[in-house]
């Protein structure tokens, strides 16, 4: 083999090798722009079975509306054909709003006699007795026993 052929030989070598290199990288993009492609397919995808989903449900859910609505009319119109079962529903609706506030006006009435009776009726009579007895005594209580019940430290003024 001559120098020339060799050399040759060398350039067609690092022809193929740089063709080889150049179709790796073209196929290596191809392999990330399909794969791109697919996950965008797959969410597209996802997307539709999410909306048809959702779809279904709200179908559904109208279905079940419709229903109860239809219920709800029937009820509706079984009643207003029932006059007599309504007049004694109002009837018994009636009797029970009058006791109710009969109720309402015995209380009234025992609060009211309770009020008359004075402020003083709800005190014991000892409470009643010693107030009486402050007041004659000029209002003021001994300082020996009030400070028995005063704790030995406070913050702020204590009142007897």
């Amino acid at each position: 083999m001559t120098p020339e052929e060799y050399e040759r030989f060398k350039e067609a070598e690092k022809n193929h090798l740089r063709k080889l290199k150049e179709i790796k990288k073209v196929h290596a993009q191809m392999q990330r722009k399909s794969q791109v492609t697919r996950a965008v397919t797959d969410m597209a995808s996802g997307i539709e079975d999410l909306f048809s989903e959702h779809e279904e449900m709200v179908y559904r859910l109208q279905a079940d509306a419709a229903g109860s609505e239809a219920r709800l009319d029937v009820a509706l119109d079984s009643l207003d054909t029932n006059d007599s079962t309504l007049e004694a529903l109002d009837a018994a609706t009636l009797e029970a709003d009058q006791e109710l506030r009969r109720a309402r006006a015995k209380e009234l009435i025992r609060q009211m006699k309770g009020d008359v009776a004075g402020p003083d009726s709800g005190r014991t009579s000892t409470q009643a007795s010693s107030s009486q007895s402050n007041e004659s005594a000029g209002g003021a209580t001994p300082k020996e026993s009030s400070s028995s019940d005063l704790p030995e430290k406070t913050i702020g003024r204590m009142k007897p």
